[in-house]
């Protein structure tokens, strides 16, 4: 078995979120690569030809019995197939930042991933492809390739992630690894508690000497696009403003605040609902991080209030001082029932907690004698972890939810590093001269299969 993480071969670490994507070299302090998860493509439909696998029947002459003309018809019969013309889909993708970003008529965007596993393989693949040639311009036929997983993947979608590896893009070794272990070993953690608040899904699960503990995984669909959707829809209510994107806008003029935009509009025709909503949600991405907060205490709306103004102007020249709604959007992370403005369909019917109460019942979840341990080695990682006031509410709520309980809270100490949390630990873990055992080489794929995945990861 070869040695990777040396000076001439470095491993490959590639993090797929739900909404942003981070790949690098192993060893490396920070991912050379980070770029939306969210792709552009554009559906087409082609004609093909498909040869028919059913052959003429030989039709005998009166009189023509002989073995020879019976063989001479035969072969006949068997290469005489009908070219049939069908219609097949095909889609152009166009992924990374400006690509995606660039309007196109006709473009969906979309993302690979839903609930945190992969939906869409042929997305993924052409993520994949990009983070690889063309924004760290290797070869992955030259370099193990370590990619993240969720801590509730499958078997059968780890399997398909090992058969891309090493039959599409021919990695000489490949290793799976779960975001929660990456997350702590991220912090310089093997055991702990990880919540992740990433851009779709929020998920609490304990990590004990580098492992998952299956029984105390608690996620949900509760993230920073939620958060980004809900401050879209409270503009439209109380403000009476739906934003309009920068391509979109063909030239503006100042307004005074709280008043309707003076724009001139392209009037693009064959923009996409799909494209349309992205493009918005990145918009807001600036207000968002601008500007939310969250309270330190629980949510008090007379102290909200209470709470310096801070101004701002959307792309479209709109601009407020926007006050307690700067606190109640973000609130929706530690009570969305009560604060949630417009439920999406997909959570109709659906229970949802704050990530305090993901994190107190992972918590319960595991063994008693080692939440001790746990509960004073909690790592945060994620995006949406990044509001601040996060770290300090998140310590009332718990101290609170679990009386007596010793909690300490790690997380790294710049936003860059906590947004890419995870990428870090496999960055750390791949570089290892110990981690060479680990890996699965193209010699064990090619004899025990796929299933080696499950042995080895």
């Amino acid at each position: 078995m070869p040695t990777y993480g040396g000076d001439d071969v470095n491993a490959l670490v590639i993090d797929i979120g739900s909404t942003w994507t981070r790949a690098g070299f192993a060893g490396e302090d920070l991912p050379k690569a980070y770029f939306p998860s969210h792709a552009g493509y554009i559906e087409s439909e082609i004609e093909v030809a498909e040869t028919s696998d059913e052959p003429k029947e030989p039709t005998a002459t009166n009189g023509d019995t002989g073995s020879d003309k019976d063989v001479e018809m035969a072969d006949e019969a068997q290469t005489d197939k009908q070219p049939v013309m069908r219609k097949k889909k095909t889609r152009k993708y166009y992924v990374g930042d400006t690509e995606s970003a660039a309007w196109r008529a006709g473009m969906e965007v979309s993302g690979p991933l839903k609930q945190g596993l992969v939906e869409d393989w042929d997305m993924y693949e052409r993520i994949w492809e990009y983070a690889v040639k063309t924004r760290l311009h290797v070869k992955s036929e030259e370099h193990p390739v370590m990619v993240s997983e969720a801590a509730w993947n499958t078997s059968a979608h780890r399997a398909k992630l090992v058969e891309m590896a090493f039959e599409r893009f021919s990695c000489p070794a490949f290793y799976v690894c779960k975001t929660p272990v990456l997350a702590a070993f991220g912090t310089g953690k093997h055991t702990g508690l990880v919540l992740d608040v990433g851009g779709d899904m929020a998920s609490a699960c304990a990590v004990s000497e580098g492992f998952c503990l299956t029984k105390t995984i608690c996620k949900q669909e509760l993230g920073g696009e939620l958060v980004s959707q809900q401050i879209l829809e409270k503009l439209k209510q109380e403000n009476s403003y739906e934003l309009t994107p920068l391509f979109d806008i063909k030239s503006k003029a100042p307004v005074d605040i709280l008043q309707k935009p003076a724009i001139l509009r392209y009037g693009r025709q064959g923009t996409t609902e799909s494209y349309l909503q992205d493009m918005r949600l990145r918009a807001v991405q600036e207000f968002k991080e601008s500007t939310c907060e969250i309270l330190e205490r629980p949510y008090d709306e007379g102290v909200a209030a209470g709470r310096p103004l801070k101004p701002f102007e959307f792309p479209d020249g709109f601009n407020m001082s926007t006050g307690s709604l700067r606190y109640s959007v973000p609130e929706i992370l530690f009570n969305p029932e009560k604060f949630m403005v417009s439920r999406p369909k997909s959570l109709e019917g659906v229970p949802l907690v704050g990530v305090h109460d993901l994190v107190i019942n992972s918590a319960t979840a595991s063994d008693v004698d080692l939440r001790p341990q746990l509960l004073s080695n909690m790592v945060l990682a994620g995006g949406s972890t990044l509001f601040p006031g996060f770290v300090d509410r998140m310590t009332v709520m718990l101290q609170n939810g679990i009386p007596g309980g010793r909690i300490k809270l790690h997380a790294p100490s710049t936003n860059t590093e906590r947004k890419v949390t995870a990428w870090l630990g496999g960055s750390i873990l791949a570089s290892l001269g110990t981690f060479h055992q680990l890996w699965i080489s193209r010699a064990e794929y090619e004899e025990h299969g796929a299933a080696i995945v499950d042995k080895k990861c």
